[in-house]
């Protein structure tokens, strides 16, 4: 005799059911905490303390720290919000880099933004990264075994280079008062006279205003 699934299929269909109820419910309330983080940058402005890893050229980082500023936009912009961010304290400028939102193209929707760098041939865009050229580390004369003090001092004393972005794209991520993004930019070292890309991947906490008098020297 055929067996009788009946009540089999109606179980499971009352599960499906009660799982798609959740799955509705659930969608809605992760995109409003994008919103919400993002619905009263019209009154305050937001930071973020960043913490960042990744490459600048061939060399690896972690640890790195950074500032996210977001703002809202002035009434004449093409974008939604201002995003600045920066290395933090501002003297630290080995694989931080800087990104101004105004020079960029914006997309934002549902807590998540995406900036592109906007092709300008009269004005290069205000977005660049810091590295340590491998030039600066290149030996003068033979390898002696004092190699590893000289390179301890040239970490001591170098300055990083100022990389300008030619190319590039950051994504940001708001949820709460959290913020998780990635960036990558291409730019040409003259110090090292080679193309260079920097990407890096971060995440930061809100946190009230810091302010920093300190300025980053570098290799221009």
């Amino acid at each position: 005799m055929p067996t009788d699934h009946s009540g089999l299929v109606a179980r499971l269909g009352r599960l499906t059911a009660a799982a798609l109820a959740a799955l509705v419910l659930w969608l809605p309330a992760r995109a409003c905490l994008g919103q919400t983080a993002l619905e009263d940058v019209n009154e305050n402005s937001k930071y973020y303390l960043l913490t960042l890893s990744g490459l600048a050229g061939k060399k690896s980082f972690q640890g790195v720290r950074g500032m996210l500023v977001l703002s809202a936009a002035p009434p004449d912009s093409n974008n939604n919000y201002v995003v600045t961010i920066n290395g933090w304290p501002e003297d630290n400028g080995v694989n931080t880099f800087v990104w101004n939102s105004k020079d960029s193209q914006m997309e934002s929707l549902s807590g998540r933004m995406t900036c592109r760098i906007a092709n300008s041939y009269s004005v290069s865009p205000n977005i660049f990264f810091f590295h340590l050229s491998p030039a600066l580390f290149k030996r003068e004369g033979m390898l002696t075994q004092r190699e590893g003090e000289r390179i301890r001092q040239v970490l001591k004393e170098a300055l990083p280079t100022k990389v300008q972005a030619v190319a590039g794209e950051l994504t940001l991520d708001f949820t709460g008062q959290q913020v998780t993004g990635q960036v990558w930019m291409n730019g040409y070292d003259f110090v090292e006279k080679a193309n260079v890309r920097y990407r890096a991947t971060f995440q930061g906490e809100l946190t009230g205003e810091l302010k920093s008098s300190r300025r980053v020297r570098n290799h221009e």
